[in-house]
């Protein structure tokens, strides 16, 4: 029997077969060719890598993960693209400042900073190395689409 989705949520240790052979038999290795296949054999991937393996079962994991990787490989994620705005608006919201606090973080007026927010006025490389330093980041989280 195949094992399914629904299994794999409720899969304990004891449930993983432990040779190479039953491994293959409880859920075939094969070329993942669609996104249900894929987000299978994550699931299965994921609930392995729970565990201290055998060597067969880490053999199986491996086999595994080369599939993974291969369908990864001709199937890139298509990461969706985030304004050097956005990522600034959030910084400032996970640091709980306001619009003040930003102005006054980059030295300006706080209605320059409502501004620059809003996409009417670029940072200044000035301001850049400000918030690099204040959040740890790299200049070119500010960089795009401001």
């Amino acid at each position: 029997m195949q094992t399914t989705l629904a299994d794999l949520l409720t899969l304990k240790y004891a449930d993983i077969p432990t040779t190479y052979q039953d491994l293959v038999s409880w859920y075939p290795p094969m070329v993942l060719e669609i996104e249900e296949e894929y987000d299978q054999a994550v699931e299965v991937a994921k609930k392995l890598s729970l565990y201290e393996l055998n060597d067969d079962q880490e053999k199986y994991f491996d086999t595994l993960c080369v599939l993974i990787q291969a369908y990864e490989d001709q199937n890139p994620f298509d990461w969706p693209t985030i304004s050097g705005i956005d990522i600034l608006k959030s910084l400032l919201e996970d640091q709980g400042m306001s619009i003040s606090d930003f102005s006054r973080l980059i030295g300006v007026h706080r209605s320059m900073g409502t501004r620059i927010l809003k996409g009417e006025r670029n940072l200044t490389i000035p301001h850049i190395k400000v918030l690099c330093d204040r959040f740890k980041v790299g200049p070119e989280c500010f960089l795009g689409d401001m």
